[in-house]
C-alpha cells in the first residue's frame, strides 16, 4: 500500500486482536504513532509489545472496556491530540428473537453500538483537523442473517448514523466512516462459535463469490483506507466478499 501516517496518531480501542489488532499492525508499518485499549490486560500488553517491536515506536496501551465511557473519556484525553480513532466493535451474541430479554438486548447495544458512539462523541475535542473516526459494524445490516437480529439492528443503526455524523465531524475538520464485513476469521470466532467454527467459516467459503471468508488484514486494509484517504467521509464501505450479492 501507498499510504503513509507519518506523523499521525492513531488510537485502536479494541486493538489487541482481530480486526483491531490487524489495523494497528499496519497503521504501524506506515509510520503511525499508536495507542491501544482493550478490555483482557494479558492480552493487551502481547499486543502492545508486539507493536512496538514490529513499528520501532513506543506503544501506549489502556486497560479498560469500552462500555465503560468514563474510562473510555479518561483514555482519549490521556492519549490528545490524536488524529485516528478507531473502533473495531465488540461482541453480539447470536440469539434468536425468542431468546432475547431486556439484559441481553442491552449487553449488546452497550458494547457495539452506544460504546463505540460515546467514544467517537468524546474523541472531537481532542482531535486533530484532518482526522478521522472509523466505526465497524457488518453485512447483517444488510443480509439477513437468522439469529442475529440485534446484531443487524446494531449494524444498520450505526450505518445510517454515520452519514449525519459526517456532516456534524465536517465542522470540526473530521470524517466519519465505517467498515461493514461480512463474515471474517478472528478469535472471536473461536468464543462465539466455538462448538462449530470450522462448519460455519467452510459454509461461508462455499456461498461466496470468492470462495473464502475473509481475513482480519483485509479490514485494517480498508481502515488504512479511511484513515489515509481525505476524500471519503459518511461512507459505509462494505468490505464481504461479494456477500451482498448473493441472491
Amino acid at each position: 500500500m501507498g499510504f503513509r501516517l507519518d506523523g499521525r496518531k492513531v488510537l485502536v480501542i479494541g486493538g489487541s486482536a482481530g480486526m483491531g489488532l490487524a489495523t494497528a499492525e499496519l497503521a504501524a508499518d506506515h509510520g503511525a504513532d499508536l495507542a491501544i485499549a482493550a478490555r483482557n490486560p494479558g492480552r493487551l500488553e502481547a499486543a502492545a509489545k508486539a507493536l512496538e517491536a514490529r513499528g520501532g515506536r513506543p506503544v501506549a496501551r489502556r486497560a479498560l472496556a469500552v462500555e465503560d465511557r468514563a474510562a473510555v473519556a479518561r483514555f482519549l484525553a490521556d492519549e490528545a491530540p490524536f488524529d485516528h480513532l478507531v473502533l473495531p466493535g465488540s461482541t453480539v451474541k447470536p440469539l434468536l428473537y425468542s431468546e432475547l430479554d431486556d439484559a441481553n438486548a442491552r449487553e449488546a447495544f452497550e458494547s457495539k453500538f452506544w460504546g463505540p458512539f460515546w467514544a467517537a462523541w468524546d474523541a472531537r475535542r481532542h482531535m486533530r483537523k484532518g482526522g478521522s473516526v472509523v466505526f465497524f459494524t457488518g453485512v447483517a445490516a444488510e443480509r439477513t442473517v437468522k439469529g442475529y437480529v440485534i446484531g443487524g439492528c446494531i449494524n444498520g443503526a450505526l450505518n445510517a448514523g454515520v452519514r449525519s455524523l459526517a456532516l456534524e465531524f465536517e465542522e470540526l475538520g473530521l470524517r466519519c466512516n465505517v467498515i461493514a464485513p461480512s463474515l471474517v476469521d478472528t478469535p472471536l470466532l473461536d468464543a462465539v462459535h466455538a462448538h462449530d467454527k470450522a462448519e460455519r467459516l467452510a459454509a461461508m467459503a462455499a456461498r461466496l463469490p470468492v470462495r473464502r471468508v475473509g481475513t482480519a488484514e483485509e479490514c485494517g486494509m480498508a481502515a488504512m483506507l479511511l484513515m489515509a484517504n481525505g476524500f471519503i467521509s459518511g461512507e459505509v464501505l462494505t468490505v464481504d466478499g461479494g456477500h451482498r450479492a448473493l441472491p
